[in-house]
């Protein structure tokens, strides 16, 4: 772009303003009407409404800007403009004319050259049409009234003129093309937002590389309707024999007293293979035997005090085999008790016995007490009416009186206390019936206790009975001794934990897979399987093969392993229903057609124990539908409620 000068820099805002608003004109077009004399806010409204444009100049301040019609042009302070494209609260954005594209200006840097003045303009009423470069059209217009003068007979002359016009022409366009292109950057910056986007061309890249993958896409799409795939079901597994390795392995903590055999060795089912420490369990069931019977001398104690409570010695029936030290003691108890409760009754018998005779001491006074009242009564009735009669003395009157009264409240006394001689002597009665009534079921109290005492001591004397004998540790089978865990006599063992194997003898091996939850409804006994053992790599000493001999019925709950999401059976379901944290697997035993492997010129024997997985094939699918299978799901799931 051409250096401007504060003189020009009005006619190239301009220039670029009245592009935007839609006109074609040029900056030659703007300098003929205005002249080469100095350029200022009022020829550059001339100059607008010259080209059939509204525009107006106004002061403003910077609050009212982002308010104004933009862009606009603005004026400067030392006589020059700048077009004014967009305006917010802290920045604006300018082209100056010397600018090769349009800059930011912040609020101060830009009110420190302004002069706080701009110029507004506006298509006029009847619009503006779009009109060819004068250039292009001068030129074109000259070569058609070139073509046209020469004659029929000067044909080559003309073409001539007319190729040379042509290339003037197509010269005047492409140098059009060049400088619209060139401001066509500046243009667009000054549009509005949506405009920009919907006026810049599109990329051609983009295009390019959105047939790119529609080619793709369609290419895959027509290879997975055609192709197919196999649907494996994978079984990770490890070899075992058929009849199981047996485990060996301690009930409890313990020390190990003997170890009787050693790796390799042939067993056979019951040989004692190590024996351990048996000194707590002898201890604990000698203890518990000195309960029981102690327990049965309770029993034989209580039943011969509750059978004869006269004479319970006589009825003592202890155990046969009690000791006699034990049996002293025991019939001791026995006297001591039944003393001790005819000690009880005896002394509420004597008690019983004195207010029995008190009451009848009380009686006895009542009795007489009232055999003196009718004489009583017949000298107080003397004495009244030889008072009235003024024959005797009143205070002998009342003296008798006093005599009655006194020995009628004498008699309610005694009654009172016969009561409650009475009441005495029935709470006594009461008591003593209590007394044996408590002792009774005292008795019966203890003798089941002892009785439930005894029946769990002969349970407990039954299992550490049962631990004593699993102090020694047999072979279950016939077979060789593997992984012996412990060389050490006198060293402890802790509960389940392994201290040696047994390799049944004489069993084939087979090995044992574990299915998916999500397979097992298309395996079955008797189908083919592909069995890789990890020890040795498939594509170097080949596969196995096997049948699948038997699958569990139920499934087997085992914790998930850390990273193990995802299925290695294709088209399976990436939703599951298990147990958070745990997968659900069916086991299968498959035989193997053979047990030998050739490695390396020579036929190695497979073991119990190595890590093996088995493929089995069962069906095909072409690729669309396992494509396809997620929106089939999502589609059969979706807008459902609960």
């Amino acid at each position: 772009m051409q250096a401007f000068t504060n003189n020009q820099s009005g006619l190239f805002a301009l220039e670029m303003l009245l592009r935007l608003r839609g006109g074609t004109v040029t900056i030659e077009d703007l300098r003929q009407k205005v002249g080469e004399g100095p350029v200022g806010v009022t020829e550059v409204l001339r100059s607008a409404r010259a080209q059939g444009f509204r525009a107006r100049s106004r002061s403003v301040s910077w609050d009212k800007l982002a308010g104004l019609t933009l862009p606009c042009i603005a004026g400067l302070r030392d006589g020059g403009f700048l077009l004014l494209g967009k305006a917010n609260e802290e920045k604006v954005l300018v082209v100056g004319a010397n600018s090769p594209r349009p800059v930011l200006m912040m609020r101060e840097e830009f009110e420190a050259v302004w002069d706080g003045r701009v110029i507004l303009v506006e298509q006029g009423k009847a619009g503006l049409i779009p009109r060819l470069d004068k250039a292009v059209t001068m030129r074109a217009r000259q070569a058609l009234a070139t073509t046209a003068r020469w004659g029929a007979d000067n044909t080559r002359t003309a073409v001539s003129g007319l190729a040379t016009r042509s290339q003037a022409l197509q010269q005047a366009i492409i140098t059009r093309s060049t400088d619209e292109k060139r401001l066509r950057s500046l243009e667009l910056a000054f549009l509005p937002a949506a405009l920009e986007i919907v006026e810049t061309p599109p990329s051609p890249l983009g295009r390019i590389i959105g047939l790119s993958i529609i080619s793709v896409f369609a290419a895959a799409l027509v290879w997975a309707c055609v192709g197919t795939v196999d649907i494996v079901a994978v079984a990770p597994g490890k070899i075992i024999p058929s009849d199981r390795t047996k485990m060996i392995q301690p009930f409890e903590t313990g020390v190990v007293r003997a170890i009787r055999v050693r790796d390799g060795q042939n067993v056979k089912a019951g040989d004692v293979l190590i024996d351990l420490d048996t000194t707590t369990v002898e201890a604990e069931l000698g203890h518990l035997q000195g309960d029981l019977m102690a327990a049965r001398l309770d029993i034989a104690r209580l039943q011969a005090a509750i059978d004869n409570k006269d004479n319970s010695l006589a009825a003592f029936k202890p155990p046969a085999d009690a000791p006699a030290d034990l049996l002293q003691v025991y019939r001791g108890l026995l006297v001591s008790q039944g003393s001790e409760q005819k000690a009880k009754l005896a002394t509420i018998d004597g008690q019983l016995a004195q207010k029995t005779a008190e009451r009848d001491t009380i009686q006895a006074s009542v009795d007489k007490l009232k055999s003196t009242i009718v004489p009583l009564q017949q000298r107080v009735e003397i004495r009244e009416q030889l008072f009235q009669k003024e024959l005797g003395s009143k205070v002998t009157y009342l003296t008798e009186l006093q005599d009655l009264v006194a020995q009628r409240q004498d008699i309610l006394v005694q009654e009172k206390r016969g009561n409650e001689t009475n009441a005495a002597v029935v709470a006594l009665v009461e008591t003593r019936a209590k007394t044996v009534a408590e002792y009774e079921r005292t008795l019966f109290d203890d003798l089941s206790k002892a009785r439930q005492k005894a029946a769990g001591l002969e349970r407990d004397i039954v299992k550490a009975e049962q631990r004593k004998s699993l102090q020694r540790l047999t072979a279950p089978v016939d077979g060789m001794v593997q992984q012996l865990a412990v060389h050490t006599v006198g060293g402890v063992v802790t509960p389940a934990q392994t201290l040696l194997y047994v390799v049944p003898a004489e069993s084939r091996l087979e090995i044992e897979a574990m299915i998916s939850n999500r397979d097992i409804g298309f395996v079955s006994a008797g189908q083919q399987a592909a069995v890789k053992i990890d020890t040795f790599n498939f594509t170097r000493y080949g596969l196995l093969h096997g049948t699948i001999l038997s699958i569990s019925q139920d499934a087997i709950a085992r914790d998930k392993a850390p990273g193990n999401g995802s299925d290695k059976t294709s088209g399976a379901a990436n939703d599951s229903s298990e147990p958070r944290g745990q997968e659900l697997l069916y086991s299968a035993r498959i035989s193997l057609d053979r047990t030998q492997l050739a490695i390396e010129d020579k036929q190695v024997n497979l073991s119990a124990g190595m890590a093996v997985t088995a493929e089995i094939k069962t069906g095909r699918r072409r690729i669309i539908s396992y494509l396809l299978s997620p929106l089939a799901r999502y589609q059969h799931d979706s807008l459902r409620e609960r």
